[in-house]
């Protein structure tokens, strides 16, 4: 009895997180009118779900055995979210679990960290794809700028004392519609970009629960941050965008902005990682930090240093040997 509970703990306590943070995402989702203090607490709950969650998952597959019993218990999570939770609760939990199981298996089978990272984003972009499909971004916008043209024309109204409309609010009616125009553009972009930002931070809240459980000598480490580096192959995918937003028309050219904004994202990451390389000798922690946050408030220094580290390779990253993974 002592044995089969103790296979069972892992998945037990994996359905039961799951559960739990599902009732909350419920709660918080239909009961907008709770008092403030419960509906910030529950709120906050809630925005830890894609990060609790996916944890818990991994620790219940990298722990449990045998592994069937793991696969069994997210089946169970599955019928019992369809059965007591509206679906738009219960399948961003079940993206949720699925991402955990995927960052465990890419860590047993010693696939490279970029690579569960990537396939962590895949797992979890049919779940944006069907949020933004819910959720009409035309009518969110349109409500935003009648709200803020509102709030505008009362403004002029109360400076100019007049019942008429100031001839400026047609121009800043076009420029709204201009600025929201771009940002609907770049919408696909910057999901892209906050897809991977979680991703990463998933795999990394995956991977301190590995060296807390001491199995990190298990699977393959992550690079120190200093020795982040993209392929080549990102400088003709770069070019490619360029490319694409020279195109016309059609959405070629939306496309190619947005990739845009992916790729030079990126770029600015490889830029602080050879800041933070080429700053650590002679230089405290306090001051290198400090110079990576005014690089990364001006953004474009550090897409230029990774762009050039590219070609010119400042870090040496072939010639030395690898350090040890943080």
């Amino acid at each position: 009895m002592t044995l089969v509970r103790s296979r069972l703990m892992p998945t037990a306590v994996a359905v039961m997180v799951t559960v739990l943070f599902g009732g909350v995402f419920a709660t918080v989702q239909g009961h907008e009118d709770l008092m403030l203090p419960v509906l910030g607490i529950l709120g906050m709950l809630s925005l830890l779900t894609p990060f609790v969650v996916p944890v818990v998952w991994a620790w219940a597959l990298l722990t449990g055995r045998p592994h069937k019993i793991v696969l069994g218990g997210a089946v169970v999570w599955l019928f019992a979210g369809l059965v007591m939770m509206p679906a738009d609760v219960t399948w961003p939990l079940t993206t949720h679990v699925v991402t955990g199981l995927v960052a465990a298996l890419g860590l047993m089978v010693r696939w490279k960290p970029e690579l569960i990272v990537l396939l962590l984003v895949l797992v979890s972009s049919p779940l944006v794809i069907w949020t933004l499909e819910n959720e009409s971004l035309d009518e969110m916008f349109d409500q935003y700028k009648e709200q803020a043209l509102q709030d505008r024309r009362e403004y002029l109204k109360a400076e100019a004392r007049s019942g008429d409309d100031d001839p400026a609010l047609a121009q800043e009616e076009q420029f709204l519609e201009d600025a929201l125009l771009l940002v609907k553009q770049m919408m696909p972009g910057s999901m892209a970009l906050v897809q991977l930002i979680q991703s990463g931070l998933t795999f990394g809240l995956i991977w301190v629960l590995v060296r807390v459980l001491g199995l990190a000598a298990a699977f393959r480490g992550i690079p120190p941050f200093g020795r982040w580096r993209l392929p080549f192959a990102v400088i003709w995918l770069l070019a490619g965008a360029v490319a694409l937003m020279i195109v016309q028309p059609g959405f070629w050219p939306e496309a190619g902005v947005n990739l845009v904004l992916v790729v030079v994202s990126l770029l600015a990451v490889q830029g602080a990682a050879v800041q933070w390389r080429m700053s650590k000798v002679g230089f405290p922690l306090l001051p290198r930090m400090f110079f990576m946050v005014m690089a990364g408030l001006l953004f474009l220094p550090l897409v230029l240093l990774g762009l050039a580290d590219q070609w010119l390779n400042f870090r040496k990253l072939n010639e030395v040997e690898p350090e040890d993974s943080a």
